[in-house]
């Protein structure tokens, strides 16, 4: 059962990785974080989100890359491996070049 808010009885938003997620993409993010290196196929994802109902597979995707704009501030993604599984992986992190290092400037005592 969601949890929802007492006054205007929308479900609560959850944290994934530093994220507010809404609860059915937080769903689809907990099963393929949960699906681990092997990944999860979208008729899978379907079938757990949707259960029986007829849903487009688009949505899924669709979910998915709304899911990657929202994580665009953190270092994760959900990556499709061969267009059949979506896993969850780690970007490396980036060296900073010498020019976007900050130059902190020395103040000067006088």
């Amino acid at each position: 059962m969601e949890m929802c808010c007492p006054h205007c009885h929308q479900p609560f938003a959850v944290m994934r990785v530093g994220v507010r997620l809404p609860t059915k993409k937080a769903r689809i993010f907990d099963l393929i974080k949960s699906a681990g290196e092997i990944g999860i196929t979208t008729a899978e994802l379907k079938l757990a989100v949707y259960g029986e109902r007829k849903m487009n597979p688009v949505t899924v995707r669709a979910h998915i890359q709304q899911i990657n704009d929202l994580l665009v501030a953190t270092d994760w993604r959900i990556r499709s491996i061969d267009h059949r599984y979506w896993v969850l992986v780690r970007l490396p992190r980036r060296r900073k070049s010498k020019s976007q290092e900050a130059v902190v400037p020395q103040a000067s005592e006088g």
